[in-house]
């Protein structure tokens, strides 16, 4: 055997050496085999071409599709005129920011709008040049396999049929010159649109440059400068009939293209008014829906506006004038039904009046001396109708301070500094402030208003007699529908703050804000936490909750009642899903967040020398909490005794058991005395529970009697079973009684004490009846000493025997 293990060694070593130069001479073989097996047969050649041909046919009808289409062009063509206009209205607005501060407001919203289309426009055309550039490497695949397929074999000496190979040349060599031909104009187009798209780059970027520069900087005349009074002349009211007449009427060509939205708003308000008024009565009860339910015209017309403006696009400037005096109309109508004291009501209305008003005369181009004027007067008259308002409010409340005292005194503040600004010649802040302020009233109501819809709608829909039928509904709906306004606040909640934002022009849209509020964070030890995975823990674990309570309702509702669990199941089911729920949410959110579960390793390490040097009786606990459940040696609802108490179990939790006693107190008991002390449960398997009432009688009490009568006792008593029947029993002479002792049996111990007293009291009843005593006990008492001043003999019958005593 050692001879043969050298031996092997030797012939291994030598197989491995020679091994490669096996393989190497046998390369050009086993090339030759690998080449012939890459390629198909002969006999493949001809159903190739035809499927080659018939491919090419599919992808040049694809090419086509994909072709620069006519519609493609035309938007591009209108985003350029659009862009040439909004680059000339950009060089117009160079002077006094008054109302040019508005202007450009308008401008950075349109070129932003312009800016998204571009945007759409250069998905779409990369999209395009994608999937033909795709289509080219197929095809370029495909000719170089043809290529390599004909000189394979040739080198084979195989007749190759030339008809069929230039076949498939001629068809690819076409698939490509289209793919070139429908590419190139594509490509063009790709820069046009990335130059379009860096031009409106570059004027967003000057109209932030002016606002950012203007915005706190004087830009206007002194109302007292000698320059603001000689703006003053009869070219300034030129001015302002040549803007009123310079106001886009509504052309008959716009009509014509988008009259349909108008039908539609139309149509739109009339059905929704008439269903409103139609069914009206069945949700009556709702009260979130009381200020639509009166007021259906209104509503109709503002939803109408608020869902299908959008569509308008190019419209006049009177037109929209239009659209915004009945949307503020019906909205003032609206939020006024919400309200019910009389001083915020003329505040709604002032407010919508003074909006319109100020977009009258910005639709007319309203010169900037006399609209700087106008927010003068606006701001100087308002100030101290607002602070009087504001007074009027603090007496009706008896001096106490309201959210609305104190928002008009808030307003005053804003109105007083607005027209020291514009007085000073800062008109951008006196603008800003007053239109900012106005935006964020409107905002607010609107707000509220939403909330109010939302959360009727909740409250309407499950109210259905469709919801109704289920078990579910009917015991949880309240606290679901609870569930749901809040999640329906909040979400309202945070679009209203995010546009707030907007409004003063901190971000430029609320996808802006958003995005800037989720990268918003702090670094601590090269772990950047981020706003995003706050809130997306925070999501995934309210989740976790609210999946975790629908599922245990559900199932409290549904499904227990069905397969009839008595409530220890019950509980420890609901528990134990509890706890893998919230487990699983906070592990998937930790996923999410990008936090890697390996990270926790240290925690558990420590959180493991924590358990060895304080943390033993709250682990102990733990586990014991998790054996009760399992094993459930008292469940929830069971009379329990600990520590001569006696109580009733009302909650198992994971730490601790809370127990409630007969006087409502509660005992809060550590799951590992109930794991590892005794304790007396008399309702672990059987409710049955033995009342034992002693009693004692008199020596010389008639005993069959006395056995009569607690055999009655626990006969007439209807709590008492006959089976097993009462038990009455003789039990011994006592010192100054015959002893006896009644049993019985009840079905319910919560009854025991109760029962217990209703015996005592018929044995009463009965005793003094039939004559027999219950006697007291006796004691005789021996005087060592007396003093001759006491002599006094009393005699008195002794109880019991009829003799008498002496004292």
């Amino acid at each position: 055997m050692s001879r043969f293990i050298p031996t092997f060694l030797i012939v291994l070593l030598l197989v491995t050496l020679t091994g490669p130069l096996r393989a190497q001479e046998a390369s050009p073989a086993g090339d030759e085999k690998t080449q012939a097996s890459e390629y198909p047969g002969f006999d493949q050649i001809v159903p190739r071409s035809s499927q080659l041909v018939a491919e090419a046919t599919q992808v040049r009808r694809r090419i086509e599709e994909l072709r620069d289409p006519i519609a493609l062009r035309e938007r591009l063509g209108t985003i350029r005129q659009d862009l040439q206009s909004l680059e000339a209205r950009v060089g117009e607005v160079v002077g006094p920011l008054g109302q040019g501060f508005n202007q450009l407001l308008d401008l950075r919203e349109k070129l932003n709008e312009t800016s998204d289309s571009l945007e759409i426009l250069l998905d779409n055309l990369s999209s395009r040049i994608a999937e033909i550039a795709s289509v080219g490497s197929s095809w370029r695949s495909k000719q170089t396999f043809w290529k390599e397929w004909r000189d394979f074999l040739v080198r084979r000496d195989i007749s190759v049929p030339q008809e069929e190979f230039a076949q498939a040349r001629e068809t690819i060599e076409g698939v490509l010159e289209l793919v070139s031909s429908v590419s190139t104009p594509l490509i063009r187009q790709q820069k046009e649109v990335t130059d379009l798209k860096s031009r409106v780059n570059t004027l967003l970027a000057q109209i932030e440059e002016i606002v950012r520069r203007q915005s706190f900087k004087k830009v206007s005349h002194s109302f007292a400068s000698r320059e603001f009074l000689q703006q003053f002349n009869a070219a300034l009211w030129e001015r302002v009939i040549e803007g009123i007449g310079n106001v886009q009427g509504i052309s008959y060509d716009f009509l014509r293209s988008q009259g349909w939205i108008t039908a539609m708003q139309i149509l739109l308000v009339f059905v929704l008014g008439g269903f409103i008024l139609h069914h009206r009565v069945k949700v009556e009860d709702t009260e979130e829906w009381h200020f639509i339910l009166f007021h259906p015209w209104a509503t109709g017309a503002f939803v109408s506006l608020c869902s299908l403006s959008f569509l308008y696009s190019d419209a006049s400037p009177l037109w929209d004038l239009l659209l915004w005096i009945v949307a503020a109309s019906s909205a003032a109508i609206l939020v006024c039904a919400l309200l019910e004291d009389s001083g915020k009501r003329f505040m709604v209305w002032l407010l919508a009046v003074l909006f319109l008003i100020s977009l009258v005369l910005r639709t007319i181009g309203f010169p900037v001396p006399l609209y700087r004027l106008y927010l003068a007067l606006l701001s100087l008259c308002g100030a101290p109708l607002f602070w009087v308002l504001a007074a009027n409010n603090l007496r009706e409340h008896e001096g106490q301070l309201t959210g609305f005292a104190v928002a008009l005194r808030l307003g005053a503040v804003i109105l007083l500094v607005s027209f020291l600004a514009q007085f000073g010649g800062y008109s951008t802040i006196s603008f800003r402030l007053i239109d900012s302020s106005l935006k964020t009233v409107f905002l607010g109501l609107f707000a509220a208003m939403t909330v109010k819809l939302g959360q009727g709608g909740i409250e309407f829909l499950f109210e259905q007699e469709f919801f109704r039928r289920w078990r579910f509904f009917r015991r949880f709906g309240g606290e679901l529908t609870a569930r749901l306004k809040t999640m329906f606040i909040a979400l309202v909640s945070v679009y209203a703050g995010l546009y707030l934002l907007e409004i003063w022009n901190i971000y430029d849209n609320v996808a802006e804000g958003w995005s800037a509020l989720l990268e918003y964070g702090f670094t601590i030890e090269n772990v950047r936490i981020t706003v995003q995975k706050i809130l997306v823990i925070g999501l995934v674990l309210y989740a976790s909750i609210f999946t975790s309570w629908g599922i245990r309702s559900l199932l409290e509702a549904e499904v227990f009642p069905r397969r009839r669990f008595d409530r220890g199941i019950r509980d420890a089911i609901k528990k134990l899903l509890h706890y893998a729920l919230i487990f699983v949410g906070f592990l998937f959110a930790m996923s999410l967040a990008g936090v890697e579960l390996k990270n926790f390793a240290v925690l558990a390490g420590a959180f493991g020398i924590g358990i060895g040097f304080g943390l033993q009786n709250i682990v102990n606990n733990f586990l014991s909490g998790i054996i009760l459940l399992f094993e459930r040696p008292i469940r929830v609802g069971d009379i329990v005794i600990i520590d001569n108490a006696w109580g009733t179990v009302l909650r198992i939790g994971l730490r601790s058991t809370v127990v409630t006693t007969l006087d409502e107190s509660e005992i809060i008991v550590p799951n590992s005395l109930l794991v590892s002390e005794m304790v007396t449960n008399w309702s672990l398997t059987s409710p049955l529970c033995r009342v034992s009432v002693p009693v004692g009688v008199a020596y010389g009490s008639d005993v069959t009697l006395v056995l009569k009568i607690l055999v009655e006792a626990g006969e007439e008593n209807p709590n008492v079973l006959n089976d097993p029947a009462p038990s009455p029993l003789f039990s011994g002479f006592g010192d100054s009684s015959l002893d006896f002792e009644l049993r019985v049996w009840i079905s319910n111990v919560r009854d025991r004490l109760r029962v217990r007293s209703e015996i005592c009291q018929f044995i009463d009843r009965r005793f003094r009846e039939e004559g027999v005593e219950i006697p007291f006990p006796q004691r005789d008492l021996h005087l060592r000493s007396v003093s001759p001043e006491i002599g006094f003999t009393e005699e008195r019958p002794r109880s019991g025997d009829g003799d008498k005593g002496k004292v």
